[in-house]
């Protein structure tokens, strides 16, 4: 079990990051709540279950437990209320003391919805996370979020990685509402930041159903081809969910001294190539 032993609300945890997440965190013995669509809160938790057995998880090199299904130690529970209402959060944290960090997986995937203008589920969806913390109490909160966005959050802009193709990426990017709508809720979770709530914004590269390779580097806020961080010129443009997953979970996990340093910033995500391994 974890020294460190968190209690994680996971909003829209039945998304495939969020599985990846929540199978870790358990195993680790995190205890979860889970928010996800349903009829009831018991079917709730049965939906979250049957998706959890479906999760396979990529063996660890060099793993004594080869061969062997992992025992999770943590809690999992699980609720249906709604992502975009503050007082499913109030209602949480106030009955739950043990709850200490949000992690938030909320995304959309339909093309649909991604040039609809009237969809707003990314400002709503932190708007209701932070207003909710603060007509009860501030905890931490991990936004798993998106590449297209540099800059401080707060003073964050439209920009792509250098060695994305960004002309014609960013011109489609310029034409989605739901981007300018992620913006804006990194800027809600910014000035909820300077009233002291504690976050920080994952903004992985392009996302993959791949294994985690585990060869992926971050760097805080802003990207360059000469990042003493992260070189992008020795880095690739994607990366695995499940690697994504697991740097949300470590960072979470880290003591309180050390994840304090991530604190306010948005954090590039992407593999490496794999000469920048062979050539280090």
């Amino acid at each position: 079990m974890s020294e460190n032993r968190r209690h994680f609300l996971v909003v829209a945890a039945a998304s495939r990051g969020a599985r990846l997440f929540i199978k870790k965190a358990l195993q680790q013995g995190h205890d979860v709540t889970a928010i996800c669509r349903a009829d009831s809160d018991d079917a709730a938790l049965a939906r979250m279950n049957t998706l959890l057995d479906d999760v396979i998880l990529t063996e660890e090199q060099g793993s004594s437990t080869t061969g062997e299904k992992p025992v999770g130690k943590g809690t999992l529970k699980a609720t249906n209320q709604n992502v975009i209402l503050s007082e499913t959060y109030q209602s949480l944290l106030q009955s739950d003391p043990s709850i200490d960090a949000v992690c938030c997986f909320v995304g959309v995937t339909k093309v649909s919805d991604m040039f609809n203008k009237q969809n707003k589920l990314y400002s709503q969806t932190i708007s209701a996370i932070t207003t909710g913390m603060q007509n009860s109490r501030l905890i931490e909160l991990y936004y798993h979020g998106s590449s297209g966005t540099e800059g401080v959050p707060g003073q964050s802009y439209a920009k792509l990685p250098d060695n994305f193709p960004v002309k014609w990426l960013m011109n489609m990017f310029n034409h989605m509402p739901i981007v300018k709508n992620y913006r804006e809720s990194e800027g809600v979770l910014a000035k909820a930041g300077e009233q002291g709530l504690p976050f920080v914004i994952f903004r992985p590269a392009y996302l993959t159903n791949k294994p985690a390779k585990r060869r992926y580097r971050y760097c805080f806020d802003t990207t360059g081809f000469d990042n003493e961080m992260l070189p992008i010129k020795s880095a690739t443009t994607q990366i695995s969910r499940e690697d994504v997953a697991e740097e949300i979970l470590r960072v979470a996990s880290l003591s309180i001294s050390e994840r304090s340093d991530w604190f306010g910033h948005g954090v590039y995500l992407v593999d490496m190539k794999v000469s920048f391994y062979q050539n280090s």
